[in-house]
């Protein structure tokens, strides 16, 4: 945070996302213990033949349920932007997930159509990713993983369905911006996996050290 951003905060104090309670920053306590009932920091690896026969490793913060899945649905559509800085906060003050995200050294965003945004006005993976990005010291890349269809919603598609709905649907751009470092693709729901599946089918036709999932809520 820079010195323009401390000021502002001192004057005009952060106030929960949730509850909107003053003076205890973007999530406060009561919020917070609520808000870690969903918490899962689900840890694995997911078995992708697209990226060099390997396991990648991924990590779920929450299930997609009641409190989490209420507030998700309101960032995304009900022009509330602000919650990324909630859903931020919860985030880095966990030290595993901290540690995994810091354990990389670009995070991507899934990016959306530029229609979808210029309707919605911002995108919501994008801003959390930017986030992280600050608060763990990695870089954020949001121009060289681009989407270039705009396709049907993935949440109204069964799991066949959503597989063929995200085919060519991504485009690596620039790939020597990323090329030789760790990946992390950031998206906001994980349901099949069919988007993730994706994103890493197309970054990995650059020479990276290895690629990661780091996602919001898993369904």
């Amino acid at each position: 945070m820079n010195l323009l951003e401390k000021a502002l905060e001192y004057i005009f104090l952060p106030n929960c996302g949730i509850c909107n309670k003053l003076g205890e920053g973007y999530l406060c306590k009561k919020c917070g213990k609520e808000l870690y009932k969903y918490a899962i920091f689900l840890e694995g690896t997911n078995k992708n033949g697209t990226y060099k026969d390997e396991e990648i490793e991924k990590l779920h913060i929450f299930k997609y349920k009641e409190l989490v899945r209420k507030l998700i649905i309101t960032y995304k559509f009900n022009n509330k932007s602000y919650l990324y800085k909630t859903f931020c906060e919860f985030i880095v003050k966990n030290k595993k997930a901290f540690d995994f995200i810091q354990s990389y050294d670009i995070i991507i965003p899934v990016p959306i159509h530029k229609k979808k945004k210029a309707k919605r006005g911002y995108n919501q993976s994008e801003l959390i990713a930017k986030e992280l990005a600050k608060a763990t010291g990695i870089e954020m890349n949001k121009n060289t993983l681009i989407k270039v269809k705009n396709n049907k919603v993935q949440s109204s598609l069964n799991k066949e369905e959503r597989k063929n709905n995200v085919k060519n649907v991504y485009k690596l751009i620039d790939k020597e911006k990323i090329e030789n470092k760790k990946i992390l693709i950031f998206d906001d729901i994980y349901t099949t996996g069919a988007t993730i599946e994706a994103c890493i089918k197309e970054i990995s036709k650059a020479n990276i050290k290895q690629i990661g999932i780091l996602t919001l809520a898993k369904d």
